[in-house]
């Protein structure tokens, strides 16, 4: 897996974060990201479980599909209104070779 850097103003805040705590960005980053999904785990299982009644599977077959076959739940959203375009990239959407 590879993420893309953050945008200055939260890659400043991370650092701050990081030097509070005692650790490195990379250590806190992957700590905030968890804290993250896991404030947004509720969300997520919602939405699993609303596409798994369509595709006739449960919440966890849909959230391990997603983990183990990420393409395969794209081409099934295919037509689906799920977030946004394509095309229209965010902040937090681009290339980057790090």
């Amino acid at each position: 897996m590879k993420i893309n850097p953050l945008p200055e103003y939260e890659m400043k805040l991370l650092t701050a974060m990081a030097t509070f705590l005692g650790r490195e960005a990379s250590a806190q980053a992957t700590a905030a990201l968890a804290m993250y999904l896991r404030q947004n785990c509720d969300r997520l299982l919602t939405q699993c479980e609303y596409y798994g009644q369509q595709w006739g599977m449960s919440k966890w077959e849909v959230l391990n599909l997603c983990s183990e076959q990420p393409e395969k739940v794209r081409e099934m959203l295919r037509g689906e209104t799920v977030h946004r375009a394509e095309d229209q990239a965010d902040v937090f959407t681009g290339t980057s070779d790090s």
